[in-house]
């Protein structure tokens, strides 16, 4: 996975509550080992602060930001995309003749991202991407690729890199545009529907 953006503010100000939880635990495992009359060595007291403010944060990035409630309450404004998604692709290629099956796995944690795209002839994963939740035209994914031909693809295609950006307005549908750069230069479509 790869670090992704996005235009929420939660970027700034959780940082800060987290830094917060881990000043407010770290002094609570001082009071706790005072009143147990416990000493510990000074190289394990003096980065406690920063020990639970590092725990805290990987806690949070990998499992605390999906929590329902934070998304209710407006805390945490980033959507959760991780899971399958099955759909298809239409290209310029083929004139947006036909609809080629693909499925797009994404994995996600709340800072970093991975858009893995496969399709008949080819695979492609993401290399930056942003998640954008005021854009004018609603949420938006948006991300760079490079597509990579299966070993039996014809022998026009080859390695390539292109942009896709996809809209959603829940998270059970990702739809929007493609492009694929020098050498390909196709455009196109992509619709996804979230399985399970």
């Amino acid at each position: 996975m790869h670090p992704y953006g996005t235009d929420s503010s939660e970027r700034r100000n959780i940082p800060f509550v987290l830094a917060l939880v881990g000043i407010g635990a770290a002094w609570g495992l001082d009071l706790l080992l005072g009143w147990a009359k416990l000493t510990i060595p000074w190289w394990v007291d003096a980065p406690s602060a920063l020990g639970f403010y590092g725990i805290c944060y990987e806690v949070f990035d990998k499992w605390v930001w999906r929590l329902p409630i934070l998304h209710r309450l407006g805390i945490v404004k980033v959507p959760i995309l991780c899971g399958t998604w099955r759909g298809h692709v239409v290209s310029s290629f083929d004139r947006h003749a036909a609809k080629q099956e693909v499925e797009a796995r994404i994995s996600q944690s709340w800072t970093r991202l991975a858009v893995a795209l496969a399709g008949k002839d080819s695979t492609s994963h993401s290399l930056v991407a942003t998640i954008l939740t005021e854009a004018s035209d609603g949420s938006v994914l948006d991300y760079q690729y490079i597509n990579e031909p299966l070993p039996h693809a014809r022998e026009t295609m080859q390695i390539h890199y292109g942009s896709a950006r996809l809209t959603f307005s829940d998270m059970t549908i990702l739809s929007g545009e493609y492009y694929s750069g020098r050498g390909r230069q196709n455009i196109g479509s992509i619709y996804l529907e979230k399985v399970g």
